[in-house]
């Protein structure tokens, strides 16, 4: 009997085994992303001003993808004192991105943050930053801005 039951076990451990593998490396492809960069200027994401400073840019949902819609992006500071949290969409590019980077947009007297890029991806997180955001005569005089980011593995 017990000779019987051990290929069974055997099997029903691999199974097992294949199962949970399957699903880290499902959880692992959808890890969040998180870049660090170092704002030199006054910016808004959502309706919360950040004065110029470090900042972590986390990508929360993950990695976009070009067949997705939208994502979530939370930027806080080291101190965690300021945070927001957005929805965003998800932005394709044909071409693919040699760094991670930040784009801002100067409208009037704001500085915008309107998407964000990590590297070696066709696909970013897109903040709406357009006329309903700002005064439309201002939008037509906007000035884009972009800055280098770097991905960090926090711990904390």
């Amino acid at each position: 009997m017990k000779r019987k039951a051990l290929p069974t076990f055997v099997v029903l451990i691999t199974l097992i085994g294949l199962a949970a593998g399957a699903d880290s490396a499902r959880a692992q492809a959808r890890r969040k992303i998180t870049l660090e960069a170092s704002v030199p200027f006054e910016f808004v994401v959502g309706n919360r001003s950040f004065p110029a400073g470090r900042y972590v840019f986390e990508m929360a949902t993950g990695l976009p993808k070009t067949t997705e819609r939208s994502g979530v992006l939370v930027v806080r500071n080291h101190e965690r004192s300021l945070y927001a949290a957005v929805a965003t969409d998800v932005t394709a590019d044909a071409r693919v991105r040699s760094a991670h980077k930040l784009e801002f947009v100067r409208s009037g007297g704001r500085v915008l943050l309107a998407k964000v890029w990590r590297q070696g991806n066709a696909a970013g997180l897109s903040l709406r930053t357009g006329p309903g955001a700002t005064d439309s005569q201002e939008w037509e005089q906007s000035q884009v801005l972009t800055l280098d980011a770097m991905e960090v593995n926090e711990t904390m």
